[in-house]
């Protein structure tokens, strides 16, 4: 403490606070900077209003996507989703897996989670602009939600912030059996990757990174012990993602 430095006798790993964090949680430099500064209760400086204006929206839009997820996640416990919790159990998911992953069920109908979120006094523009709602083109003036009658999986970024949701319709007719939430001011998919975060920190401690297709393949993975598994967010792998893998581990397995 009073050199501010460690260094390891047995492997001769050595640094500051901050190469400690980056090496022990798998985190880049700024992540680390973060990491630190909020475990010490030190705001972040902005480098100008304009980026502190932006950084307090994105909080604003991660506020609202977190009350989104508890919205659904009460709403998988209702008499209406018992055809949700029965797939999720035939597929190995009991309710300890679900309440781990903080699955979730959508009701299917038109603004149950707008209705709910306006209540907690969320303003209609950052719900729909969180992209849990949207816009009708049928006139009428209230946003609908996006997300109505599926499954839901939280998707969260590198430092744990929610910042969009996958849905799994059980309607063997639904256009699309899985639905993403749109691109948004928090929400890049072809830059994200399915449990990144935890998956970051399991490769840190030296588990062979797996790259699975979906949301239900990491999962499986991870609850059979594979903890380090991500996947990418409905798109062919694209180069961001890949750097984000090689970031993560030297040789991921596809």
């Amino acid at each position: 403490d009073r050199k501010g430095f460690y260094y390891c006798f047995g492997c001769h790993a050595k640094g500051d606070a901050l190469t400690f964090v980056q090496e022990t949680e798998n985190l880049g430099f700024m992540e680390a900077v973060e990491l630190l500064a909020r475990e010490a209760g030190m705001p972040m400086p902005a480098r100008d209003p304009q980026a502190a204006q932006k950084a307090d929206r994105r909080s604003q839009l991660a506020a609202v996507m977190e009350d989104g997820i508890n919205f659904f996640r009460l709403q998988l416990r209702t008499s209406g989703a018992a055809t949700a919790r029965d797939y999720l159990l035939r597929r190995g998911l009991d309710e300890a897996a679900q309440e781990r992953w903080q699955i979730g069920w959508a009701p299917d109908t038109r603004s149950s989670l707008f209705q709910a979120l306006t209540a907690k006094g969320h303003s209609p523009d950052l719900i729909v602009a969180s992209g849990l709602c949207a816009m009708p083109d049928d006139g009428k003036p209230a946003p609908y939600d996006r997300f109505r009658g599926r499954i839901i999986f939280p998707i969260r970024d590198g430092r744990g912030r929610a910042i969009s949701l996958g849905g799994r319709s059980l309607d063997p007719n639904a256009r699309a059996k899985y639905l993403n939430g749109p691109e948004t001011e928090l929400f890049d998919k072809g830059r994200n990757l399915f449990n990144l975060a935890p998956a970051r920190e399991a490769s840190g401690k030296g588990t062979p990174l797996i790259v699975a297709e979906g949301y239900m393949d990491v999962i499986a993975l991870v609850e059979a012990g594979f903890k380090a598994t991500v996947a990418p967010l409905g798109t062919a792998i694209t180069e961001d993602q890949l750097r984000l893998m090689w970031r993560l581990h030297p040789e991921p397995l596809i």
